[in-house]
């Protein structure tokens, strides 16, 4: 067998994704829901702005995420996020591993200030980078990087002072290097290289409806108390 087509085995395929990293973000999305109520009354009226989120379609793929947006200007905003997954389902040897981050810049429509991150529409331009893992069957795709750019619009949705949904469609490009694999069970599961590929993909990259927490921000007015 030609040890160039070995690009895995099950030992380091374990040290590849381990489930405890999963767990550990799991736990960090609990811990930073219960912020929002354990600060409210020191840092809800803060002329900082500040959000977290996490995407709840990832977190019903079982891929926990978090993500932060802050203000630059009055109506322009910074956000960042991250994406660690991590499934395993045998006894058909499907994985499903991904690792994303992405970074980006949003205008928000509207002459309210103070309700930037909070309800409006938004649009703007990010850019990512993703490393994945795809084994369905014994056909496999794994990728070390590939990166991607788009332009995403979206819109917040206020459902308390302290809470929102965002709703987000981004369409763009994602490119890079992946290998194609099969499996070879014999005496030890063994991923076997098939092929080298370049990705060109157009079209949906992102997709997101998330639950916001405001952490800072100026104190809302109206309907919004």
């Amino acid at each position: 067998m030609n040890k160039k087509t070995i690009i895995a085995n099950r030992k380091s395929n374990r040290r590849y994704a381990p489930i405890y990293k999963t767990l550990i973000i799991w736990g960090l999305v609990g811990l930073l829901a219960l912020l929002p109520g354990m600060v409210k009354a020191q840092t809800f009226d803060s002329p900082l702005r500040l959000s977290a989120k996490s995407n709840l379609l990832y977190d019903a793929a079982l891929m926990p995420n978090l993500g932060f947006e802050i203000a630059v200007g009055k109506q322009f905003t910074i956000a960042a996020n991250g994406t660690y997954g991590w499934l395993k389902m045998r006894p058909w040897h499907k994985n499903i591993r991904i690792v994303t981050g992405d970074v980006g810049l949003n205008y928000w429509f509207g002459d309210d200030t103070d309700q930037v991150m909070h309800r409006g529409f938004h649009i703007g331009p990010y850019a990512a980078i993703y490393r994945y893992e795809f084994l369905f069957g014994s056909d496999g795709q794994q990728a070390k990087i590939n990166w991607g750019a788009g332009v995403a619009v979206g819109y917040s949705m206020p459902v308390s002072p302290e809470f929102s949904f965002d709703f987000t469609l981004g369409l763009g490009y994602v490119g890079g290097k992946y290998k194609e694999y099969d499996v070879v069970d014999d005496v030890f599961e063994r991923f076997v290289w098939k092929a080298d590929k370049q990705r060109h993909y157009v079209g949906p990259t992102r997709l997101e409806v998330a639950f916001v927490w405001h952490l800072f921000g100026p104190k809302k007015k109206g309907g919004d108390q």
